[in-house]
């Protein structure tokens, strides 16, 4: 079972209190009882010496006097002295000359009970009942310690709250996120310091990111300003076929453009998802729209079997079966590819050899297969098809089946979330 920090440090503490309650109890009850075992010895010597005197024919003349030489005192309360008598527990008897003498435990403290057919005499001695006040002081001194400093690590570990939330702000996309303030830069513990040091590698990432974002912005607004002047000197020639050649080239050029605008937000996590209901074949028309093959019906071989209408970002996921469509024909022996709809899957397969890595050494970034050529492409196609499911809850799947690559986009999250 796993705990947080916490609940750790306030297991510990509990456990520490616990210990120190436990062992000022043990020691108090040994000072204690130390301090009634001296208390009996001196109520013994007491009665001793009293009777050697009155042996000698020496009694005291004042016997409250005589007493009070070994720390005991009368008791002039009638009603603890009826108590004492009737209840307390006696914890030595001697007959003497001079009567019963008892030595009675009465709530914890000792008294000593003199009986005499003629008078009665019950005393007491204050040493033991406050034996044991320095040590309760000290309790108190240590428990008040023990639970500011218990405080006070929860105190410094409050900061690891926000922390963990900017965080996870931060690898939302939030690149705004502040950690640390003005007012909390001179602190000098551990955690104080992490939060500076994560909100510096914040500070630099996000001018990396924002220079990358402006960079990119910028290239791809200075290629639009030729493709638009291209489009508009294609229109001025006079041969048709020429002429649609040309207009084919530009907008193709503009489409990827588009299409690397949409890339770049979805690998830096800027990317809002924009929802919305349409049937797979209004996904495959702008699929065909966005490949710009000049004979599509011939090299990809369409089988929808069930029309599924799905909840998806339109241009997003066309863009997922368009790089899965690319990424066939790219890689298949007979440059072709075949795509099957039904209520289940949406597989795109295409002829060829067995893969020599497994799936998911292909799904990582910048990696390319066997049979492509230096230029041919940077190796992001399925890493971005894998982003695109995971953000839309798809699961991309992959089998080698008959001599066939087969890739299925699952729709079995779509279910669920219909009928939720």
């Amino acid at each position: 079972m796993k705990y947080s920090i916490t609940t750790k440090i306030t297991i510990i503490f509990a456990m520490a209190f616990s210990l120190m309650c436990l062992l000022f109890v043990t020691f108090a009850n040994i000072q204690r009882e130390s301090a009634l075992e001296k208390l009996r010895d001196k109520q013994l010597s007491a009665m001793n010496y009293l009777l050697a005197l009155y042996e000698r024919a020496n009694p005291p003349r004042d016997l409250e006097h005589y007493f009070k030489n070994f720390g005991l005192e009368y008791v002039g309360n009638k009603n603890l002295a009826t108590s004492v008598a009737n209840s307390g527990s006696p914890i030595f008897t001697k007959h003497t000359p001079l009567g019963i003498v008892q030595s009675m435990n009465y709530k914890d403290d000792l008294y000593l009970l003199i009986k005499n057919p003629s008078f009665q005499l019950l005393l007491e001695s204050n040493e033991a009942r406050h034996v044991n006040d320095p040590l309760w002081v000290a309790f108190l001194i240590v428990s008040a310690l023990l639970i500011s400093l218990y405080v006070s690590v929860l105190k410094s570990l409050l900061p690891l709250r926000k922390l963990s939330k900017d965080i996870r702000k931060f690898a939302g996309g939030n690149l705004d996120v502040v950690i640390t303030t003005k007012s909390s830069e001179n602190v000098q513990d551990e955690i104080g310091q992490v939060a500076m040091e994560f909100d510096n590698a914040v500070c630099k990432i996000r001018d990396l990111i924002r220079s990358r974002q402006l960079f990119l912005r910028a290239i791809m607004h200075e290629l639009k300003t030729p493709i638009g002047k291209g489009r508009i000197v294609s229109e001025m020639v006079a041969n048709d076929t020429q002429k649609m050649r040309l207009i084919n080239v530009f907008e193709r050029l503009e489409m990827l453009i588009n299409e690397f605008s949409k890339v770049e937000q979805l690998l830096s996590k800027s990317y809002a998802l924009n929802y919305q209901e349409c049937h797979f074949s209004l996904i495959l028309e702008q699929v065909q729209d966005m490949l710009m093959l000049d004979r599509f019906e011939e090299r990809v071989t369409c089988d929808i079997k069930d029309d599924v209408l799905l909840r998806v970002d339109f241009q997003l996921f066309s863009l997922a079966i368009k790089n899965l469509i690319d990424n066939a024909l790219k890689y298949a022996d007979d440059k072709k590819a075949i795509l099957v709809c039904d209520s289940d899957f949406i597989v795109i397969k295409n002829l060829g050899k067995r893969l020599e890595h497994p799936i998911d050494h292909y799904k990582q970034a910048f990696v390319r297969g066997e049979k492509t050529t230096v230029g041919s492409g940077m190796g992001l196609g399925l890493y971005i098809i894998e982003q695109i499911c995971q953000m839309q809850k798809f699961d991309l799947l992959y089998e080698y089946d008959g001599g066939y690559h087969c890739f299925k986009i699952s729709l079995h999250a779509q279910k669920k979330l219909a009928k939720s």
